[in-house]
């Protein structure tokens, strides 16, 4: 007699084996499996999207970002209208000193922006500097936001302006999310094989910093959450005005002013040379958890916290 359909898939899906009835109907539990004998894989968004991406130099990404945000077709400029929503680029870093540029392309009567560095849990129908995985200098009265807190920082910036985002991350600070290791093929499908959550602990050393047209704003902050930290932007604007706000990334080696020198810091390389994944995806997940992998500085897994949601969000922050 054949197996009962999904039993195969059972151990691999983490799922206990289907019960077995007695003579009186009821159900028998079998031994139960240690939760360490499982493992949990979770779908990815696009098979051919993540592997276009995985094969391009960094743009930013189509997975990365909220539904209502429009891709520009050669992936480096970002179009949103209403309530703020974030973008984020297909490469992060957890390890070394990075910088990008952002100019202000067109932001029309009522547009603003936030932008920054954000991990892959950073709330996409939110704005940068939203939640504890972002941190974000905003275009109004330059502050600096992070967990939906504004503090004074350094100068406003409007249309035309060209803002530099620097990111220092020492050695020791991990990735804290699933790397190119433990993307697998399941039937036909890309999924991750999730390693168990583990708690971020502050980096030492780490900086964030930006730049306005050159001139070096200061260090916005330091020793934040270890983790792999995209290049990010969110942009904002009134009903009234009829056309989105743009912003277009600039992620090198060739930059409009040259990356600050910060004191305590390396030179920063350009956000194009973050590592692109070049294996391949392997055939099958295993059956036991494996340890958390450790890979580039670049990773890639098409997750998203914040995809597919279709309202403005009602946050507190959520205004410009």
């Amino acid at each position: 007699m054949d197996a009962e359909p999904g039993t195969n898939d059972a151990k691999l899906l983490g799922a206990p084996p289907p019960a077995k009835r007695t003579k009186k109907g009821k159900k028998k539990v079998q031994g139960l499996p240690r939760a360490a004998d499982y493992l949990k894989v979770t779908p990815l968004q696009s098979n051919a999207d993540i592997l276009e991406e995985d094969g391009k130099p960094v743009q930013l990404s189509k997975l990365e970002k909220a539904q209502q945000v429009v891709l520009s077709e050669d992936g480096m400029s970002i179009t949103s209208h209403k309530g703020y929503r974030m973008a984020r680029a297909t490469r992060g870093a957890y390890v070394g000193t990075w910088y990008f540029e952002v100019r202000m392309t067109h932001l029309g009567a009522t547009g603003h922006c936030r932008l920054g560095w954000s991990t892959k849990k950073g709330e996409l129908q939110a704005p940068v500097g939203y939640d504890e995985h972002s941190l974000a200098y905003r275009d109004l009265e330059g502050s600096k936001v992070h967990k939906a807190l504004r503090e004074d920082y350094g100068a406003p910036f409007a249309e035309g302006d060209v803002i530099g985002c620097f990111l220092h991350m020492p050695e020791g600070g991990r990735p804290m999310e699933s790397g190119k290791e433990d993307v697998w093929r399941l039937k036909n499908r890309l999924v991750i094989a999730e390693q168990p959550e583990q708690e971020a602990k502050s980096l030492a050393g780490s900086v964030v910093a930006f730049t306005k047209n050159g001139e070096f704003q200061g260090v916005a902050f330091r020793d934040i959450t270890e983790g792999t930290y995209y290049p990010a932007a969110s942009l904002y604007t009134l009903p009234e005005q009829t056309e989105g706000a743009t912003v277009t990334f600039n992620f090198g080696p060739d930059f409009a002013f040259p990356p600050p020198a910060v004191e305590g810091c390396l030179p920063a390389r350009p956000v194009s040379e973050l590592s692109v994944r070049t294996t391949e995806p392997k055939g099958s997940p295993p059956a036991e958890a494996a340890p958390p992998s450790q890979t580039a500085n670049g990773t890639s897994n098409g997750t998203s916290s914040g995809a597919g949601r279709d309202t403005d969000a009602q946050l507190p922050e959520a205004m410009s």
